[in-house]
């Protein structure tokens, strides 16, 4: 049976999990497919198309996250950006990927579109909501770069190693901060950073919805 370039796609997100993105290359993929590595070129036109179709894989599903009826446009955007934050830790070097991908497959534009779909419900105007949905996807990814990134593994850390880390003398406040530092605290400051970015958001979106000479236009705004 004729290889399919599902099976081209499954395969390097297999090696992606195994062995990174650096170590990932069309010859290991092709080793792995038994096949020359020239074949593969029948099925992704490049390394780059390669790439751009494992970030679409990665985010497979999620456009299509469910939202209760009556949702906020926070509470919206929030569980889309912990969806997201999800999906890319879910995978080695899933935020890598999607901060390299250049095409925008149909879920990055889903998800990119839902997003500003979500910050437009405030009565802002299309260009500051995308503006918005920049800024939180911009913030996704560098936060889960960074937590992809660290080479120290904290929840395997004791104690007394966490206290190690900073001087106390000198770093009174980021000692006392390790010290309190428990397996669920990425999520937390993910959390938390979240908000702090939205509720400045908010305020961005209505200034730019009061300062609006016309009426809001766009799918959903109202033709009255």
């Amino acid at each position: 049976m004729p290889l399919q370039r599902s099976e081209v796609v499954d395969m390097a997100l297999k090696l992606l999990d195994d062995i990174g993105l650096d170590a990932l290359s069309t010859r290991r993929l092709a080793g792995e497919l038994d096949v020359r590595p020239g074949a593969l070129y029948w099925h992704v036109a490049s390394k780059q198309d390669l790439l751009d179709a494992l970030t679409e894989k990665i985010l497979d599903g999620l456009p299509e996250l469910p939202t209760a009826p009556g949702t906020s446009w926070r509470d919206e955007a929030r569980g889309l950006a912990g969806g997201l934050r999800d999906a890319l830790l879910a995978h080695r070097d899933g935020a890598r990927l999607l901060a390299g991908a250049v095409s925008s497959g149909p879920n990055r534009l889903a998800i990119a579109d839902r997003m500003m779909g979500a910050l437009s419900r405030t009565g802002a105007p299309l260009d500051a909501a995308a503006y918005g949905n920049d800024t939180v996807m911009s913030y996704i990814t560098g936060f889960v770069l960074q937590e992809q990134s660290e080479s120290l593994d904290t929840a395997e850390v004791d104690e007394s190693q966490r206290e190690a880390l900073f001087d106390a003398e000198r770093y009174p406040y980021l000692a006392v901060w390790a010290r309190s530092w428990t397996p669920d605290s990425r999520r937390l400051s993910f959390e938390a950073g979240l908000d702090i970015l939205l509720e400045g958001l908010s305020v961005y979106l209505a200034r730019e919805a009061e300062k609006a000479p016309h009426p809001r236009t766009g799918p959903g705004a109202s033709s009255k």
